[in-house]
């Protein structure tokens, strides 16, 4: 006689009994909303801005099929993810989360295990950066599942309303990110590649092995880390300029140079591209660090006396030395705003931009 019940799913709990479990589930991992910060329960979230301080506001959606596959993310990753992209926009914005909201699209037949695992993986994110989940909204969605997360954040309270923007990278200064690069789309590579399961949904360390090596492809990928601390950095240090890496370095930098009219000159000499991956990947390892996308490190343009206050903040707070990759230069008359100079010296104008969502 077999015991074993079917799991449960949406359609069998129902959208306020989920609400609850859901609720039940943040507070299982010590995402407590913070005393004036109410969390689920309301009609609408509660926020107090600190006073002095200027408000930002971001939103990103995720949908099953496009942004993630179900057959290779855990439930728990999943919902770091989701989080964690949000908070990557407001660490580049120099400033600090505060308020989250989640919205569901769900087709009713996923198990109720999985979106527990999913808002404990989104809360323990929370409760780190003390962040209130406040809340949301669970829609029917027969086609697929679809994530929908709003943050508020603001400046902090020392920086006096100041924030990190696109549009204020000057010529002369100097172009840095905050860490390595292309490891996510390595990670991306290796489960295209593949085509086995590869993750973790307990395990907050995250150390994977795929085809026979140890690496942390998988775990940039799968879990990436809001830089938070380094966005809060910049701004103490006097930088203006700055945005996080979504999109890829040449895709993204791009943007800062529309935005600020500029050009930049990048240095693949300088590219903070580990070693074991440049091993791994010889033919790809350029395109995996400049267009791969979703490092969510932070790229930033800066006057080399900021740079340098930036080392020694970091080097006080135990952050790693951010990587200067390039220069900032005046706009070209003509041709593509991004130049690579290549090791041997010759230099190349980069074509092309950032992943257009319809136009691939």
């Amino acid at each position: 006689m077999n015991d074993e019940r079917p799991a449960q799913t949406v359609a069998t709990l129902g959208e306020f009994a989920l609400i609850d479990r859901l609720a039940g589930a943040l507070a299982e991992v010590g995402a407590a909303a913070a005393p004036d910060l109410p969390g689920i329960g309301d009609d609408a979230a509660i926020w107090t801005p600190t006073p002095g301080t200027r408000a930002v506001v971001t939103t990103d959606s995720l949908i099953a099929g496009i942004h993630f596959q179900l057959d290779w993310t855990g439930w728990r990753d999943l919902g770091h993810k989701a989080l964690a992209v949000n908070l990557s926009d407001v660490a580049a914005m120099g400033a600090r989360p505060r308020l989250a909201t989640v919205s569901l699209a769900l087709t009713g037949g996923e198990p109720l295990d999985g979106l527990l695992e999913l808002y404990r993986g989104l809360g323990l994110l929370a409760a780190r950066h003390g962040v209130t989940v406040a809340g949301g909204d669970i829609v029917a969605s027969p086609e697929r599942l679809g994530l929908h997360l709003t943050v508020i954040g603001e400046s902090w309270p020392e920086a006096d309303g100041r924030l990190l923007t696109r549009d204020a990278a000057r010529p002369g200064d100097l172009l840095a990110t905050s860490g390595p690069l292309g490891l996510s789309a390595a990670g991306l590579k290796l489960l295209i590649e593949s085509g086995r399961v590869a993750h973790s949904s307990h395990d907050s360390r995250l150390i994977y092995t795929l085809q026979g090596t140890t690496h942390d492809y998988l775990a940039a990928h799968h879990r990436p880390e809001p830089r938070i601390a380094y966005g809060r950095a910049l701004v103490a240090a006097g930088v203006r300029a700055a945005m996080d890496l979504s999109d890829g370095l040449f895709g993204d930098l791009a943007k800062i140079c529309a935005r600020s009219n500029v050009g930049a000159r990048i240095d693949e000499a300088a590219l903070p591209v580990p070693a074991s991956l440049r091993a791994r990947f010889p033919a790809d390892w350029l395109a995996l660090a400049t267009r791969g996308g979703e490092d969510y490190e932070l790229l930033f343009a800066a006057p080399r006396v900021a740079l340098d206050q930036l080392r020694a903040r970091y080097a006080a707070q135990g952050l790693p030395a951010p990587a200067l990759i390039g220069e900032v230069l005046p706009m070209p008359t003509d041709g593509s705003p991004i130049t690579l100079r290549h090791t041997d010296g010759s230099e190349e104008a980069i074509g092309g931009g950032a992943f257009d969502h319809f136009r691939g």
